[in-house]
């Protein structure tokens, strides 16, 4: 992508393997495709796949026959003819009883005195009295909605491979090699008594790929302030911030923008596309461009948080840093986004560790109240509507940019507000691990230990239980409380300096209360 293109412009890898097609209907009458025609059309595609790999139910066999059949409907001409489908001024040669029987049933449903069956009856007419030139045309315009779409399925398909094949033969595992782990811990523990940072900051290929221009995920950052003192001063702070942002050549201009300034003006890569918004909530919020990994990425953010705390700005227990990953490869096949939350699910006490701000007093995480917990359906959702009536904004997951298009996002808000850039890129790149570990490892059923999720303040219930919280564990007692992480980061990641800078988070932070 280059520099100041739109995010909608992802990378498009398109598969030439053979695949299903699907016919449009001799009478399609839409042009564009509505997200009913979406989801029906993501829907045959996954079970179209399932009855050829001779895997589906009869009950996924039955469906796919409806949805074959609701879609032809949706693209046909069984619907009543709207204000814009008139009957043309002359008949075909041939038809001017048709076209007569078609004019007093109009009239009938014009008067609101037709029945199910008369409606029915004049749509029928209606396309049969259709120009042949304008059906083949409606035809080919509903063929190409249904081709366009057919592709961006194998598009994905073709990502999805192209992300496990990326994998090296050999990573370290921490769940099977526990001495690596604690290494990495007490290595992380050993910086911060010596005054060091604890959590490495990386500069150079930071995310092993996940975050890459050239087949990686777009990512973006909102970085929450909090700025003590009344209105004038936190609205002073904000300005001078803005000016140090324009200086620094982050910004284009000098303003402080209203809240979700940045979302209607439209995303941009951008470098200096970072924008200062107010927010009713905190002091201030700053909106990043999207961003790749390199080298300018993570100066600029550092640059970002260096100037937020020059004028007064920190992170407290109202602020919140939000992540945005790119889902260009997720396709309308929901399967991708069930195992996001899955993945998601089964992890969740280890992630709200993980979103604790490490310098935030009493190592408390500032709570739930702008990112509750996410509850997933243990049968998997239905369509992407389900997929955002579970993952909305608000909760620690935000779907709601999910719509099977090459610019889907997806939110993760879980993360406590940092102005330390180590903790931030850390977070970054659990986030799109996460992203990433749905469509490449398809099928894994791994998790937390005993294959149970563990949700939101689980391990500290777990350790009250047994009169451990508050002590330091060893043995047998430590390996499992600290399980679930490792397995977080072995599935996620495959580099060790990644899984070594996630436990240096881990060692920084505590276990959460709800």
């Amino acid at each position: 992508m280059g520099s100041g293109s739109r995010i909608d412009h992802q990378h498009h890898l398109i598969a030439t393997t053979a695949s299903a097609s699907i016919s449009a209907s001799d009478d399609a009458q839409h042009f564009g495709v509505a997200e009913e025609q979406q989801r029906l059309i993501g829907e045959i595609l996954r079970l179209g796949e399932r009855i050829e790999l001779g895997q589906a139910s009869d009950a996924e066999a039955r469906r796919f026959t409806e949805a074959r059949d609701e879609l032809r409907s949706e693209l046909g001409s069984d619907d009543p003819p709207s204000d814009g489908g008139r009957l043309p001024e002359s008949a075909p040669d041939g038809e001017e009883s048709v076209a007569q029987e078609a004019r007093e049933l109009e009239g009938q449903v014009l008067l609101g005195q037709a029945t199910i069956e008369q409606s029915e009856r004049l749509a029928e007419l209606h396309a049969r009295l259709q120009p042949a030139e304008d059906r083949a045309v409606q035809r080919a315009a509903a063929q190409q909605v249904l081709d366009e779409m057919l592709v961006e399925q194998q598009a994905a398909a073709a990502l999805h491979v192209q992300a496990r094949d990326r994998l090296p033969d050999e990573v370290v595992s921490y769940e099977e090699d526990f001495g690596a782990f604690q290494r990495a811990y007490d290595a992380a523990r050993e910086r911060a008594a010596r005054g060091e940072a604890a959590i490495p900051y990386l500069t150079e290929d930071a995310t092993g790929g996940l975050g890459a221009r050239e087949g990686g995920r777009a990512f973006g950052v909102e970085l929450e302030f909090d700025v003590d003192g009344d209105y004038d001063t936190r609205s002073e702070a904000r300005e001078r911030i803005a000016l140090d942002m324009y200086r620094a050549g982050l910004s284009r201009d000098e303003g402080v923008h209203e809240y979700h300034a940045q979302q209607y003006a439209g995303y941009t890569d951008a470098a200096n596309a970072w924008r200062m918004e107010s927010d009713c909530t905190v002091s201030g919020e700053i909106v990043s461009p999207i961003l790749y990994d390199e080298p300018a990425t993570w100066q600029n953010l550092a640059t970002m948080c260096e100037i937020i705390e020059r004028h007064g700005g920190h992170a407290s227990f109202r602020t919140g840093g939000h992540v945005h990953v790119g889902m260009h490869d997720y396709g309308v096949d929901v399967a991708n986004h069930f195992r996001l939350m899955q993945t998601y699910k089964a992890y969740e006490d280890v992630l709200y560790r993980l979103a604790q701000n490490p310098g935030a007093p009493g190592n408390r995480h500032r709570g739930s109240r702008w990112c509750t917990p996410n509850q997933v359906p243990a049968g998997g959702y239905r369509d992407l509507y389900a997929v955002e009536d579970s993952a909305y904004h608000g909760q620690a997951v935000n779907l709601s940019g999910a719509r099977g298009r090459q610019s889907d996002h997806g939110e993760f808000r879980l993360w406590d507000g940092s102005l330390n850039p180590s903790v931030i890129q850390t977070q970054v790149k659990l986030s799109l691990g996460i992203t990433a570990a749905a469509v490449r490892d398809a099928g894994s059923t791994r998790g937390p230990a005993g294959g149970d999720p563990v949700q939101l303040g689980g391990h500290r219930q777990r350790l009250r239980e047994a009169g451990l919280l508050g002590r330091r564990l060893n043995g047998e007692q430590w390996r499992s409380s600290t399980l679930s992480f490792r397995r977080l980061v072995d599935e996620v990641f495959h580099r060790a300096q990644d899984k070594e800078q996630a436990t240096a988070l881990f060692a920084s932070t505590r276990w959460q209360v709800r």
